[in-house]
């Protein structure tokens, strides 16, 4: 019987002396937490390193209730490496929200076409390297806006262009064609398809407004020296696609396509492009690009395709 006794002191002092020491260093590891552990569990844990150490009963219901250093400690670190929940209760990733990019670009546009006004018509033909064309200046960019499927895409560009052309014929010693030409492109689309991983496919439909300040000057051959200058505006309804593909984390093609017409007889547009992602936020894109349109109204004639090389970046937020 004093053997058992024995025994039975002995193990409970073990008991004491390990519940103690337990409940000592979770406290202590509880003191070191972050700022946001909860208060509740602070609480239990300096409730549980108060108990007395002299109640024999009371130390047992602490040592059957307690958890073990090791366990606490584990959950402890569990939770405070479990990402804060935001108050909308999405991640990051989540298209429930809206995206934005803006793209400055450099279009370096050839001719090709006729243009006149009333019985004076001037064909071009120039291209990117032809030491005809002149660009004095140009301002070309695309703002997009999107949430979820819905996508709004806005392309402006202003430029002022000149061509000469030398031996047009017997009656002029050569031609001018100037152009400053302002064109805004707002459109409103729906994404059909989206595979999550930067490829997507989407409609688009909208207007093309055209601005056209014109000066021809025929220099004088046969004849005298003329110049004649007009000025026209009109609005093309347009509707297209657009979409990309993902070839690799850093590289990607896109490209764009639409129709219309309205103001115009007829106008389109063809865009294709690759780009290189510098950063999660930046992108280098170079394509080429070519807009056509058909506008022979009230003597005003502009039936031309502007086509060339663009060189942009995207800047994603």
């Amino acid at each position: 019987m004093k053997i058992s006794w024995f025994k039975f002191e002995t193990a409970l002092t073990v008991v004491l002396i390990l519940t103690a020491t337990g409940t000592v260093s979770a406290g202590a590891y509880n003191d070191n937490l972050a700022a946001d552990s909860s208060t509740t569990e602070s609480k239990k844990v300096e409730g549980t390193t108060a108990a007395p150490a002299s109640s024999a009963s009371t130390a047992k219901d602490e040592s059957k209730g307690d958890v073990s250093p090791d366990s606490s400690v584990n959950t402890s670190k569990a939770e405070s490496v479990t990402p804060p929940v935001s108050s909308s209760g999405q991640s990051s990733g989540n298209d429930d929200q809206w995206h934005f990019q803006l793209s400055p670009y450099l279009w370096i546009a050839s001719i090709t076409g006729r243009t006149g006004f009333g019985t004076r018509v001037i064909d071009t033909n120039t291209g990117v390297n032809s030491t005809g064309v002149e660009l004095n200046f140009g301002f070309m960019g695309t703002f997009e806006a999107r949430k979820n499927r819905l996508v709004f895409l806005t392309d402006l560009q202003y430029s002022d262009l000149a061509t000469e052309r030398g031996n047009p014929g017997p009656l002029f010693s050569s031609t001018r064609a100037s152009f400053k030409t302002f064109i805004l492109d707002p459109e409103v689309g729906y994404r059909l398809a989206n595979n999550g991983k930067g490829t997507f496919l989407d409609v688009l439909g909208g207007i093309r407004y055209w601005h056209l300040n014109g000066d021809l000057a025929f220099r004088a051959g046969i004849l005298p020296a003329v110049e004649v200058s007009r000025s026209k505006s009109w609005v093309d309804a347009v509707v297209g696609f657009r979409g990309k593909a993902t070839l690799s984390k850093r590289l990607f093609v896109s490209g764009k396509a639409d129709l219309g017409g309205g103001g115009s007889n007829f106008t389109y547009q063809l865009f294709g492009a690759v780009g290189f992602n510098v950063s999660q936020n930046v992108a280098l894109i170079g394509g080429y690009r070519d807009l056509n349109v058909n506008y022979n109204k009230d003597g005003f004639l502009f039936d031309m395709s502007l086509h060339g090389p663009i060189l942009g970046v995207g800047f994603r937020f």
